[in-house]
């Protein structure tokens, strides 16, 4: 039993203890709360990993739940130009956008969700012509406000767009 044996056998026990933690670590030490369990952050190599703790957590949704508004920016800009109106709606179960002036919008897909921020997959259900579909949202709740990042591509293209929304 070889060192290479050692390596996979300590990969494999990194995704099981893991589980399906799909939240992004910050900082080291950080716990998440996803799905009424906690996780901690912990440096495994040169990556920080979510590390399933077994001890249950709930996650005070009311920060981010709400209707939150603002104006987009993206880089490099789109037909439309680089800055155009945003609206996502975010429930306990359930998450949409509207990209009013652009015309398009849909469902999000919640990745993951802890008390101050929440990764999402973005469905274009109307409008797919004029918007790029499934794009990544992270949003982060700081001082009242939402800060918001999209990231996704098209035709090889990399965009991100970034916003500070305001709650309604």
């Amino acid at each position: 039993m070889g060192k290479s044996f050692r390596t996979v056998s300590f990969a494999i026990f990194l995704v099981f203890v893991t589980g399906d933690a799909f939240a992004q670590c910050a900082r080291e030490g950080e716990a998440l709360c996803q799905n009424g369990q906690t996780y901690r952050c912990e440096k495994t190599g040169s990556e920080l990993t979510p590390i399933f703790q077994n001890v249950p957590c709930v996650v005070n949704a009311t920060g981010l739940n709400g209707i939150w508004t603002g104006s987009g920016h993206q880089s490099p800009a789109g037909a439309a130009g680089a800055d155009w109106a945003i609206a996502m709606t975010i429930g306990d179960g359930a998450a949409s956008i509207d990209y009013p002036s652009l015309g398009c919008g849909g469902p999000l897909t919640q990745i993951s969700r802890d008390d101050s921020s929440a990764e999402y997959r973005e469905s274009i259900s109307y409008g797919q012509d004029k918007c790029i579909d499934g794009g990544g949202i992270t949003v982060r709740f700081f001082k009242g406000n939402l800060s918001w990042t999209w990231v996704g591509q098209a035709d090889g293209q990399p965009y991100n767009a970034v916003a500070v929304l305001k709650r309604q």
